[in-house]
């Protein structure tokens, strides 16, 4: 993976947008965020806020997660 975060930036991204940054599917990190939502905040893989009805993820942590616990991204069945 190729992105580069400078590490005082707050970047936060939205499921279709880390979605489209990070090769994973919308559906797939949706069902991670939920995931960790249920999570005590010092558990979360990935830190998480919730804004109008829809999950923001904090990019880094996406990023840690996809690195080093993620599956790797899927392709869609057509």
């Amino acid at each position: 993976m190729a992105i580069e975060i400078a590490p005082d930036q707050e970047i936060w991204v939205t499921t279709p947008e880390g979605a489209e940054l990070t090769g994973y599917s919308r559906e797939y990190l949706e069902q991670l965020a939920r995931k960790n939502w249920r999570q005590t905040d010092d558990e979360r893989n990935i830190k998480i806020r919730k804004r109008s009805n829809r999950y923001e993820l904090w990019l880094p942590n996406l990023l840690h997660y996809i690195n080093e616990i993620g599956y790797g991204p899927h392709q869609d069945k057509k």
